[in-house]
């Protein structure tokens, strides 16, 4: 008897059935993936745009000698989840006032994202201002110069429970933290 050599149709169904169950596996869960690279990206934006910001203040950029500073503005009411403003600071109560400030620029969150909480210390506000004060830049959550921590929770539409926290304190100090 004489062998052939090739493969038989039972071994290439067993072939391509493994490759098909493999392709499954790896694309079932694509469109989620895209979803939580989207808030990492948003959580790295707003830091680097609070570090922006604060550099801003020290450099005295586009200011001159009306210009108290600079900020970030986070509105938690409906409508206003997906943005935040970076503002500049025109008055010394270092805590923004639309009438007053001049807005620099609106931030607009990617698809999908949104500010899910915004924390002062511990309790949660629907407002929030950080502002710095050239030259060093001093640090004003909430107004206060010092003795407090802001916490900006933005999380996914589709799902709350995917979230970044982005923390900021008196000291200037910017944090992206995982739950």
């Amino acid at each position: 008897m004489q062998k052939t050599k090739g493969f038989t149709l039972i071994e290439l169904l067993v072939i391509v059935s493994i490759t098909v169950l493999m392709t499954v596996v790896v694309f079932s869960n694509y469109g989620k993936n895209n979803e939580i690279f989207a808030l990492e990206r948003s959580s790295q934006k707003l830091a680097q745009d609070l570090r922006r910001t604060q550099e801003m203040a020290m450099s005295g950029l586009e200011g001159d000698a009306s210009t108290a500073g600079y900020g970030m503005y986070f509105n938690n009411t409906a409508g206003n989840q997906s943005q935040y403003l970076i503002y500049m600071e025109n008055n010394t109560n270092m805590y923004y006032e639309s009438g007053t400030d001049d807005i620099k620029e609106t931030i607009n969150l990617e698809s999908g994202i949104q500010i899910c909480d915004i924390k002062d210390n511990t309790s949660s506000a629907n407002y929030l201002s950080i502002s710095f004060e050239p030259p060093n830049p001093l640090t004003y959550v909430g107004g206060n110069p010092s003795g407090h921590e802001a916490s900006i929770v933005i999380c996914m539409t589709s799902d709350n429970s995917q979230t970044r926290t982005i923390k900021v304190n008196n000291v200037g100090r910017v944090e992206v933290t995982n739950p």
